[in-house]
């Protein structure tokens, strides 16, 4: 799930001047900076989403950690990228022309000096195939679209129920990568491995599959019911007698909307909120501003400005005035930057713009509408079969206590546990924070599997 807020006054967020590909940036580099003759280690993970980049940084003699990484110009041969020190911020600039070997190197800026810096791509091959089970492509035509997506089957055949997955927010593909994780491709290796076949598919206007790609959570769930709809159609050489809906993160609120029209045999919900989508945005703010120490005054600031922006989606009215607001306060804090940072954004009216255009676009879409509009708590209330919500310990974008304590008032029996030290991903996590995802092993944490293996073993036909 996207964290969608807009930290106005934490920092000027990071954006492309130009809509190229820059995904050969994403992945682990380590490198160093060079101070007086002496090495500074430092590994840093970049990941692109949606056209906008951005990272973390470790620096291991420092005892710095996860440090958030900003990246506010990155053009064909440029690239400029920066993290707070508590001080003010540190910047990283390099010529993108001679790029070789997958190494960039520049100098590094500090409180007025200047450093040389070097970074290596680290070069890993991660297994990318399933094994020994068959995967096969399919395109199911629904009508106005259609949609791509992998049927996997798996070598030795533990249950004949076919596993559909429904992905989180965003343009995701049927792999659902974030960082270099392919979550889903994982996940139906995993359940392969078990017995158990699976589907999962690149979203509307994504990948594979055509439409548009600003889509309502209910049109979502009208596309995971095409694809039950087609696996249980008789005639069909892929015919399945029952079906079990998969969602992670927002795609579990999709396959609550889905089930109310037709009856999976089981539900599984990973790390799915049970709140509507306002309301977890604003547990996002708070969880990862005070994980980053932003002064109280700034996050009630920001979550006042949060407010107007729901106010603006659900009206349609005020938008023009964030704008400006939000144009204003650019101005106000580029104005304190020095000259040399001021210099590496460009032409400031264009910047501003661009800032503009990045804070409120996704505000304006019918799914972000639809999204903070939704209570998903509803759905579960009437849902009427057998129900599994796993959440992480430690993730910051959905919070598992919050959450559970909505799901466990209900009338409905679900079944609910928390993965000790997991995160929104389910790897093994220090801290939750979405810049450490990149950083961890593209794995999930011990008994995640097994909780979701023991749910469809334990099915009884009613």
């Amino acid at each position: 799930m996207k964290i969608f807020y807009f930290a106005l006054l934490l920092s000027i967020s990071p954006f492309l001047l130009q809509s190229q590909d820059h995904s050969f940036i994403d992945g682990n580099w380590d490198g160093f900076i060079e101070i007086q003759g002496q090495h500074l280690a430092i590994s840093l993970i970049f990941n692109t989403v949606d056209n906008e980049t951005d990272g973390a940084i470790n620096i291991p003699q420092q005892a710095s950690y996860d440090l958030p990484v900003e990246v506010p110009y990155f053009t064909a041969d440029s690239l400029v990228f920066s993290f707070e020190t508590g001080t003010g911020p540190a910047f990283f600039r390099a010529s993108l022309d001679d790029l070789s070997d997958e190494q960039i190197s520049g100098l590094f800026e500090q409180s007025g000096m200047n450093f040389p810096f070097s970074i290596r791509k680290e070069q890993v091959e991660r297994e990318s195939r399933l094994g020994d089970h068959s995967e096969q492509d399919l395109t199911i035509d629904i009508g106005t679209h259609t949609l791509a997506g992998s049927l996997v089957t798996p070598s030795s055949i533990a249950d004949s129920t076919l596993v559909i997955f429904a992905s989180g927010s965003g343009s995701q593909t049927r792999n659902s990568p974030v960082a270099g994780f392919e979550v889903f491709k994982e996940l139906a290796k995993s359940l392969a491995d078990n017995g158990y076949f699976s589907f999962r598919f690149d979203d509307r206007g994504t990948g594979g599959s055509t439409g548009a790609a600003d889509a309502t959570l209910s049109e979502l769930a009208k596309d995971l019911i095409a694809i039950h709809d087609y696996f249980t159609e008789n005639g069909n050489p892929n015919r399945f007698r029952s079906v079990v809906y998969l969602g992670h993160s927002q795609g579990g609120v999709v396959s609550l909307i889905a089930s109310r029209d037709r009856s999976p045999r089981q539900l599984i919900l990973l790390a799915s909120p049970a709140l509507p989508g306002d309301e977890v945005i604003n547990q996002q703010i708070k969880t990862i501003s005070e994980a980053q120490d932003i002064p109280d005054d700034v996050v009630e600031q920001n979550m006042e400005f949060q407010q107007r922006v729901y106010q603006a989606v659900r009206t349609g009215e005020g938008w023009e005035e964030l704008e400006e607001n939000i144009a204003d306060r650019l101005r106000e804090q580029i104005d304190e930057l020095p000259e040399t940072q001021r210099n590496t954004l460009g032409d400031m009216d264009q910047f501003i713009q661009s800032q503009v255009s990045r804070q409120l676009d996704g505000a304006k879409t019918r799914w972000f509408k639809s999204f903070i509009e939704t209570d998903p708590a509803e759905y579960l209330n009437e849902t009427n079969i057998p129900v599994l919500a796993l959440f992480g310990e430690k993730d910051s974008q959905v919070d598992p206590g919050q959450n559970i304590a909505v799901i466990e008032p209900l009338s409905t029996p679900i079944r609910t546990a928390v993965i000790s030290s997991a995160n929104h991903l389910f790897q093994t996590s220090e801290t939750g924070m979405p810049g450490e995802y990149g950083m961890l092993e593209h794995e999930f944490t011990n008994g995640f599997i097994d909780q979701i293996i023991q749910f469809l073993e334990g099915y009884e036909s009613p």
